[in-house]
């Protein structure tokens, strides 16, 4: 079957006969055995070397392989020969492809990058000519090398050559977005590493560069995603932590920012600058005790810019202003003008309670708590108007920002209700609050008015009361009644 003849009778005997002759005879068996012998000898040394022709093509390609970024592997053992060889290899061609490609490459990964952008600048010239060139590569390489050289023009000219070849590569858009954040150019910054940050979202340098950017915009919600994904990662990145506690100030999270701040305060490098962030925090939140303790911390940083240390001596001044310790305040306040005369309102200020300083009842006035003010007030109603009798109906206290007292006055020539306002300010007092005294006087059913403050009154406020029963006492005057006191 299959296409063969049927086998004969004689066929058969013949085969038979030979099978008895071979089992008959022992020496043709030896002899066969043998060959199977050396056969399996052969096999197995030819299947040897097979195998070890493998593992030499294995380790020759490994060796050869390019890596992800399409750059040929030298070994480390070997940098000096490839160099050497390369070296020697470009004396006698420059534009030797091969050449240029180990230096490149090498120069690169030891950063040497006036070198790399010297090897891949002429690599970049023969793309056109020369398949075996990856012009994405060397385009991508040349940019970062440029900018590392701080040539921002020629580095953002390659790094988009780089784009137009493959829009999507990460390490195009992350140095592009790297780029442009160090020019400032947070807008087209964020947009290169949001593409960045979609093709690998746990990057931590990627993230981080973005946060800044989204910050930068004032994009505070995204921010803090990009940062807490940072510090998922590294949490003892403090200018991350930084910024993040900014995001949330910016968002009114105060609880959240005050927490960070107060962390930071004792870090070196950004103590100073925590500190007083974390002062205002409490400040805002009438902690004055609590921010003194910040901007103390503050302070006592080393090396710390004259712009934070000053503002830290400012809100220093300010927060013994609302305690009432106003010769701690004055002396922060002349410090102040000793580094910066023109600083704020300082001068101003010293000139506001220098006086104040040296004049007990000015300083409780203006300083003092609500109980102490009242009182205060209530003595100089009952004394406002010579040989008169004077008592009081009716006292109220504004948001502590001034007191209004209803007094029924009566001297020897009239007799009548009175309407005291007394404003603790030493600012210029305006219509405005003369209007509403006014008001207030229609309401109560007094005749007459009188506003009392520790600053002056503007022209407005002057002509307002021309032809109305107000009498006015700026802090000349005051000062002349709290003497009589």
């Amino acid at each position: 079957m299959y296409g063969h003849k049927a086998p004969n009778d004689c066929t058969l005997f013949i085969e038979s006969a030979a099978e008895r002759s071979k089992l008959d005879n022992p020496i043709v068996l030896h002899d066969n055995t043998e060959s199977m012998d050396l056969l399996f000898y052969i096999l197995i040394a030819l299947a040897a070397v097979g195998l070890l022709g493998i593992a030499v093509v294995l380790f020759i390609k490994r060796d050869h392989e390019k890596d992800t970024r399409g750059h040929k592997r030298v070994q480390r053992r070997d940098r000096n020969v490839v160099i050497r060889e390369a070296s020697r290899r470009l004396a006698q061609d420059p534009r030797d492809v091969q050449a240029l490609q180990d230096l490149a490459y090498i120069a690169f990964e030891e950063q040497d990058y006036p070198n790399s952008y010297k090897y891949y600048r002429s690599l970049v010239s023969m793309c056109g000519a020369n398949p075996d060139i990856d012009e994405f590569e060397v385009n991508l390489r040349l940019g970062q090398s440029a900018f590392k050289l701080k040539d921002a023009e020629e580095a953002h000219k390659h790094l988009m050559v780089a784009r137009t070849l493959r829009q999507d590569e990460f390490e195009v858009n992350f140095n592009l977005g790297v780029m442009e954040y160090a020019q400032k150019n947070y807008q087209r910054a964020s947009g290169y590493l949001g593409i960045a940050r979609s093709q690998r979202p746990d990057d931590v340098a990627t993230n981080r560069y973005l946060g800044h950017s989204l910050y930068a915009l004032k994009n505070y919600k995204e921010a803090i995603e990009a940062l807490q994904r940072v510090l998922d990662f590294e949490p003892e990145d403090k200018k991350a932590q930084f910024v993040l506690a900014k995001s949330y100030y910016a968002l009114k999270n105060n609880d959240q920012a005050l927490q960070i701040f107060s962390r930071l305060r004792t870090d070196p490098k950004i103590g100073a600058v925590s500190a007083l962030h974390s002062g205002v925090l409490n400040s805002n939140a009438k902690k004055y005790d609590t921010a003194l303790v910040d901007f103390d911390i503050g302070v006592r940083h080393e090396n710390v810019p004259q712009a934070v240390f000053v503002e830290l001596k400012y809100r220093m001044a300010e927060a013994n202003l609302k305690l009432g310790e106003l010769s701690n305040a004055l002396r922060l306040w002349k410090e102040i003008n000793t580094l910066r005369p023109d600083y704020k309102d300082v001068l101003e200020k010293i000139g506001q309670y220098q006086e104040v300083n040296t004049n007990r009842f000015l300083q409780t006035f203006l300083m003092a708590v609500s109980s102490e003010f009242i009182t205060l007030c209530r003595r100089i109603v009952t004394r406002y108007f010579a040989n008169s009798n004077t008592k009081l109906v009716n006292i109220s206290l504004r948001k502590g920002e001034h007191a209004d007292i209803l007094a029924h006055v009566r001297t020897a020539q009239w007799e009548d209700q009175v309407l005291f306002r007394f404003v603790r300010s030493q600012g210029t007092i305006g219509e405005l609050l003369l209007r509403d005294l006014y008001a207030h006087t229609k309401e109560v059913r007094a005749p007459r008015g009188v506003c009392v403050a520790a600053g002056t009154f503007s022209e407005q406020a002057l002509e307002f009361v021309e032809a109305r029963m107000i009498d006015l006492v700026d802090k000349e005057n005051l000062i002349k009644i709290l003497k009589k006191m």
